[in-house]
């Protein structure tokens, strides 16, 4: 049976809307055209050459990421620019490339929950719903440990994990921690969120000197798993839930990493 791209993007929009998606976000296809057939299937959290080499070398006809390529406009493109030659390579090879973003972090199953899961939370809620109107999906996740822990000791079973060494975290090693809030990615804008909703931790990425200062102030203890780890696990899963649905897809994920620091 032959599938199309635009078959492919209807089970992906199933599991995350593009309604879900935040304002001016660049989601859904980018490259390629909602006809062409597609036999095998690359999901990446983001791409670089490696990355990309690895879908060439699989043979893939379409790559699903959560980073685009395409987040900020091209104003030229260039072979001696190395984020222009990764388009224009998938263009020289007829790639079709579809985005899950901010409808991904927001979606039941999705970034987010997925996070929540792997840290072991239970009871979890949503911790922003997307508005007044929508309140089954959402930013970020707030949830329960099984039993208190200390921060150090979360911090630590946070890494193991997320499969991780770049990890950071800030508050007393000592204080006692079981109600935790997430969100993957770049989430320092969810802080009062948490701390209205009873967190003791807040786990996240990319946070900065003043944002941790100001969390400290209002008593939210920081652990910060680095933007790669904290999202990368969601790809996995939804890699999973494609391969479920599309059988005559041969579906592969990324074995190389983006993560571009080390601890």
């Amino acid at each position: 049976m032959t599938i199309k791209c635009r078959e492919i993007i209807e089970v992906l929009e199933n599991f995350a809307p593009s309604k879900y998606a935040l304002e001016d976000d660049p989601i859904g296809l980018q490259l390629g055209h909602p006809n062409q057939t597609v036999r095998k299937l690359f999901i990446a959290l983001e791409l670089n050459d490696a990355v990309l080499q690895e879908a060439l070398d699989f043979g893939a006809q379409m790559i699903v990421v959560h980073h685009t390529p395409f987040f900020k406009p091209f104003k030229q493109l260039r072979e001696d620019s190395f984020h222009d030659h990764v388009v224009l390579t998938m263009i020289r090879h007829h790639m079709a490339l579809y985005t899950a973003h901010t409808n991904l972090d927001c979606v039941r199953g999705g970034v987010n929950d997925v996070l929540a899961s792997r840290l072991g939370l239970g009871e979890i809620e949503i911790l922003e719903p997307l508005n007044q109107n929508i309140v089954t999906v959402g930013l970020g996740r707030i949830g329960l440990l099984p039993e208190p822990m200390t921060l150090k000791a979360f911090a630590q079973a946070a890494a193991a994990q997320l499969e991780t060494t770049n990890i950071r975290y800030c508050g007393d090693p000592e204080t006692q921690v079981r109600k935790v809030a997430v969100c993957g990615g770049t989430g320092s804008f969810l802080m009062l969120q948490a701390i209205q909703k009873g967190a003791q931790v807040f786990v996240t990425a990319d946070v900065k000197h003043h944002e941790a200062l100001q969390a400290l102030d209002m008593g939210l203890c920081l652990v910060d798993g680095g933007h790669y780890a904290t999202e990368r696990p969601a790809m996995t899963v939804l890699a999973r839930h494609l391969a479920q649905l599309l059988d005559d897809v041969e579906i592969a994920e990324a074995k190389g990493h983006t993560d571009p620091f080390r601890v």
